[in-house]
C-alpha cells in the first residue's frame, strides 16, 4: 500500500511537470529532480498512513468543480457591475460531520468557488461561510459538497475522523 503510495504521488508530479514543460525533453533531467523533490516533500507533509485521495474520484468531481468556479465569477461579476448592487452579506455557520483537517480544509476551498460564497474555513465541528447574498444561500448545497469531498478519500477516513471526532 505504501509503496503504491509513493508511485502513484511520483506519477501525479511527474505528470503535472510534463504538463507544465510541454513534454520538453531537455528538461527533462531539471523534471526527474523537481519530481523527486516533489514527491518527497509531500510525504514530509502529509505522511502515507494518513488517509488519501482517491485520483480518479478527483476526476470526476473536477467538472463541477470548473462549472462551480466559472458560474461563481460570473455571478460576482454581475453583482458588483449591476447598479442595484444586489448584495445582502451575512455569516453563516455550517455543522460539520466530519472532523478530518485535510477534508475540511478542502472543503473550505470548494465552498469559496461556489456562487457568492467564500469560507472562513473549520474551526470546532463548524465551517464558517461568508456569503454575499443570503436569500439565495442554502445550507444544504454545502452539506452536499462536504459528502462529495469526504468521498474523494479512500475508506481510511473514516477510522481518522471517528478517532479524532
Amino acid at each position: 500500500m505504501q509503496l503504491v503510495s509513493v508511485l502513484n504521488r511520483l506519477a501525479i508530479f511527474g505528470a503535472l511537470w510534463a504538463v507544465l514543460t510541454g513534454g520538453a525533453v531537455d528538461s527533462l533531467v531539471y523534471g526527474a529532480v523537481a519530481v523527486v523533490a516533489a514527491t518527497a516533500l509531500s510525504l514530509l507533509i502529509y505522511p502515507v498512513a494518513q488517509p488519501g485521495i482517491v485520483v480518479w474520484r478527483v476526476v470526476a468531481l473536477l467538472p463541477r468543480f470548473l462549472v462551480q468556479s466559472g458560474l461563481g465569477g460570473l455571478d460576482v461579476a454581475r453583482r458588483a457591475f449591476d447598479p442595484r448592487l444586489p448584495i445582502s452579506p451575512g455569516w453563516v455557520d455550517i455543522p460539520l460531520s466530519h472532523r478530518h483537517d485535510a477534508a475540511n480544509v478542502l472543503l473550505g476551498g470548494v465552498i469559496s468557488i461556489l456562487p457568492g460564497t467564500l469560507s472562513a474555513g473549520p474551526g470546532d465541528g463548524v465551517m464558517g461561510v461568508h456569503v454575499l447574498y443570503l436569500p439565495n444561500f442554502t445550507p444544504a448545497e454545502v452539506q452536499a459538497d462536504e459528502t462529495r469531498v469526504q468521498r474523494l478519500f479512500d475508506s481510511r477516513i473514516t477510522e481518522y475522523g471517528v478517532a479524532r471526532g
